[in-house]
């Protein structure tokens, strides 16, 4: 398989556009990456910013190795590792439908990367009450909401400092069946 085909390959895995992984680039218009899945030669510096934003290494890119690195991601609260190469800090089974809405449906498994900040409308994993959930953040302030799609008047209302965030959602796998 050759560099487009790729290229092309894991940003479908990932559910990105064109336009989501010229972002991810730096880039203002998909044809760039348009252009790298029809073929069109580049640099090994853009190669490595395609690694990056593919989650996937130079090497594999380059074809000196065959698949990307696999590896083991907990899957939070319990002793379970899931092989994967998806680039994330853990992950968590939807226990629910409640995020229905952003395409996460009961039994999936949503992966997560820890960060300093999280964006407005990104999807979250939160400790709240004793549970682990996956819900919509958004900010307003210095007060974070997070919804909950099955009732969209059920909304957890708190100050920064009163929740948790664990993680940005960054892939999901879906459970075929």
């Amino acid at each position: 398989m050759n560099l487009a085909d790729k290229v092309k390959k894991k940003r479908i895995e990932l559910g990105l556009s064109q336009d989501e992984l010229a972002k991810k680039m730096g880039y203002t218009s998909r044809s760039s990456i348009n252009k790298i899945e029809k073929g069109r030669e580049v640099s090994d510096k853009i190669v490595h910013k395609l690694a990056d934003a593919l989650d996937v290494s130079f090497s594999y890119l380059m074809g000196f190795e065959e698949k990307p690195a696999v590896r083991g991601i907990e899957v939070l609260g319990t002793l379970q590792r899931v092989e994967t190469n998806i680039k994330a800090d853990f992950c968590l089974y939807m226990n629910d439908f409640s995020m229905k809405e952003a395409g996460i449906l009961k039994n999936d498994l949503v992966f997560f990367v820890k960060k300093k900040q999280y964006k407005a409308n990104s999807i979250v994993c939160i400790q709240f009450e004793g549970d682990r959930l996956i819900r919509r953040f958004h900010e307003y302030g210095n007060v974070w909401v997070f919804r909950d799609a099955r009732d969209p008047g059920h909304e957890i209302v708190c100050a920064k400092e009163e929740i948790e965030i664990l993680g940005q959602a960054c892939a999901l796998e879906r459970k075929l069946g």
